[in-house]
């Protein structure tokens, strides 16, 4: 493997990407698997932490290594679809860059699937092997995460030598969040996956080539499941910049978080807003010292400026840094941001386009809402199985949310399209409805659904949960609701919700879950 890292930059050049006019850095590494080379810069320092569990740079690239070799006596190959399936860990990481080292696909699978969910997943990818602790069968060839580890910690010393991929290859198979219906494999290019880490490491001025060496590194704290889009996001951009990795030792828990954070001196916790309004809720918050933490990006919801108010007091470090990222799986990535002190000064802003993005609004109203559009290079290639391109013939892939963009470019997500109740004809946005909701001081969390209704088709349904002790009743919340929102906003019927409400892995609160469960009368 050659010692040459790959060049990074920051300008734009509008190419042909897939058939399309595309804007893309002209200057790009062209593999995610050429990346691993990129990390020898930071010498032998810490990567990753898992409990008592340390990995520095040079045992990381020889545990990949080796478990490469041994991945590939057991089958796997260049361009094979090998499924990744388990929680946060050492061993998945590694297992991730030893099959990119391979040229090999992994598709990262939900460690909370059923086993239901689990056999629509093989039957999609149709893999050659599996890491995983599950048992999937006879039919599939399972390496274990004990087994990783055993294969990472052996004394042989392979060189890493990737194999040579083309930009246009397929990377990984990620899954979209079904929350509704079976989940769907994303396909993702290596081209898609380097430019998506190229725009995080510009927005947050740790390109490689352009930081000195002795730049400290940061310390990141994974709390996001690696499986998904947010996780892989930040292994890689701390990986990359000299940073270090922190994993919780299990499932997410907020005293956990709190216990990190002060023990490791996290300085960057990236997260939602439901794991953070859960952390800083937490009753011996103020026991920790968090004062370490600078920034927490939050992405995957609307950011309410309550919530930003409440992480810059909380989290004395952090001060104006609240900022916000924007993205979705099927683009590739993330596609705006906005700084703290940006945000703040614009309420309801999720950020403008980066460098590679193009932004548009398609079918406006009045108001300038309309579903949000995207053209980038770190679009994917499509659903796994299905023919059909995610795309419009001229290259832009719909979000399925709604918003609009003001003259300098703000972007404001106002909902979901399908995320939409229509009562008597009125459409109305749930994440509006809840952003109203989470302003009254004693609401904690908050899920707006359309239940139905024999005359107006649906009514506005709010399952709230209130803070410990606090003395508002339904009638209050009603109040509250008729000061923030129009009258056919407004709920009328309530759900005072033990808590905490229903969410998916990555921490969303599933809408479905709550109208599935909604009590009756």
């Amino acid at each position: 493997m050659p010692e040459a890292g790959p060049t990074w930059g920051r300008e734009v050049e509008r190419a042909d990407v897939a058939g399309h006019s595309c804007l893309v850095y002209a200057r790009r590494p062209r593999s995610v698997a050429g990346l691993l080379v990129d990390t020898r810069r930071w010498g032998d320092r810490e990567y990753l932490a898992q409990g008592e569990r340390r990995l520095s740079r040079v045992a990381f690239e020889h545990a990949v290594a080796r478990v490469a070799v041994g991945l590939r006596e057991r089958g796997a190959a260049a361009g094979d679809h090998v499924l990744l399936l388990g929680f946060n860990s050492i061993e998945w990481v590694v297992a991730f860059w030893a099959l990119q080292a391979l040229g090999a696909v992994p598709a990262l699978g939900n460690a909370w699937w059923s086993d239901e969910e689990v056999r629509h997943a093989v039957g999609q990818v149709a893999p050659v092997l599996a890491v995983t602790d599950r048992d999937l069968g006879p039919d599939v060839t399972r390496v274990t995460f004990a087994d990783i580890r055993a294969l990472a910690e052996g004394s042989a010393e392979p060189p890493l030598d990737p194999v040579p991929v083309a930009e246009d290859d397929l990377a990984l198979i990620m899954f979209s969040s079904g929350t509704t219906g079976a989940a769907k494999g994303v396909l993702m290019s290596h081209r898609s996956v380097v430019a998506n880490i190229q725009n995080l490491l510009l927005l947050t001025g740790r390109l490689p080539d352009e930081l000195p060496a002795d730049h400290p590194g940061t310390v990141s704290l994974v709390s996001v499941p690696l499986f998904h889009l947010a996780g892989i996001q930040v292994s890689l951009t701390t990986l990359l910049s000299g940073g270090r990795a922190v994993f919780l030792p299990g499932r997410f828990d907020p005293g956990e978080v709190l216990r990190l954070i002060e023990s490791e001196r996290v300085r960057v916790w990236g997260s939602i807003p439901t794991m953070v309004s859960r952390v800083l809720d937490h009753p011996d918050f103020t026991a920790y010292d968090t004062s370490s933490v600078a920034s927490v990006p939050m992405g995957g919801a609307a950011v309410s400026a309550e919530l930003r108010a409440r992480v810059s007091q909380r989290f004395t470090g952090v001060k104006t840094r609240v900022g916000s990222l924007y993205g979705l799986t099927e683009a590739g990535g993330v596609l705006a941001a906005g700084s703290g002190a940006d945000v703040s000064v614009r309420p309801g802003t999720v950020g403008r386009a980066l460098p590679v993005v193009e932004l548009a609004i398609r079918n406006a109203g009045p108001d300038g809402s309309g579903e949000i559009t995207a053209r980038t290079p770190t679009m994917t290639t499509g659903y796994l199985g299905d023919p059909e391109p995610i795309t419009d013939p001229d290259g832009w892939v719909p979000t399925g949310d709604l918003g609009r963009i003001d003259g300098d470019g703000w972007l404001y997500v106002t909902g979901r399209s399908k995320d939409i109740i229509i009562r008597g004809g009125e459409n109305i946005a749930v994440v509006h409805v809840e952003q109203a909701l989470l302003k009254h001081p004693d609401v904690l969390e908050a899920a707006v659904v359309g239940l139905p209704h024999p005359d107006l088709g649906e009514e506005v349904g709010a399952a709230v949960v209130l803070r410990a002790g606090a003395p508002s009743d339904t009638g209050a919340l009603r109040e509250h609701a008729e000061s923030q929102l129009g009258r056919y906003e407004v709920p009328s019927a309530w759900w005072l919700h033990p808590g905490p409400l229903p969410t998916n892995p990555s921490g969303k609160i599933l809408r479905r879950v709550v109208r599935d469960e909604w009590p009756p009368g």
